[in-house]
């Protein structure tokens, strides 16, 4: 009979890792109550304006922001949040009372 003995060094392959870590933070954030995390102001800005019914264009006039702007901060918050588009990144920020 063959006996093995672990060594310890075992690897995850890195999409794994991330994803792990991931889990990982929501489960904490969940037992602490931490929610939603740190939103930035001008992320609350975006997201109310979007929920007025304003466009890119016209949110980046009001705000002072290049449209490039408007659209990273859109693009951070729903990746950050695992959103699937703009309407679900709004309706997210209503049920969590972000504005």
């Amino acid at each position: 009979m063959i006996q093995t003995v672990a060594t310890g060094d075992g690897h995850l392959p890195p999409d794994l890792q991330t994803r792990l870590l991931h889990v990982l933070g929501q489960l904490h954030e969940r037992e602490h109550g931490l929610g939603i995390g740190r939103v930035a102001e001008r992320e609350i800005d975006v997201l109310r304006l979007g929920a007025e019914g304003y466009d890119t264009p016209e949110i980046a006039l009001k705000l002072s922001f290049s449209q490039r702007t408007i659209k990273n901060v859109l693009h951070a918050f729903i990746t950050r949040h695992h959103l699937r588009n703009r309407s679900h990144a709004v309706a997210f920020a209503l049920r969590k009372e972000l504005f």
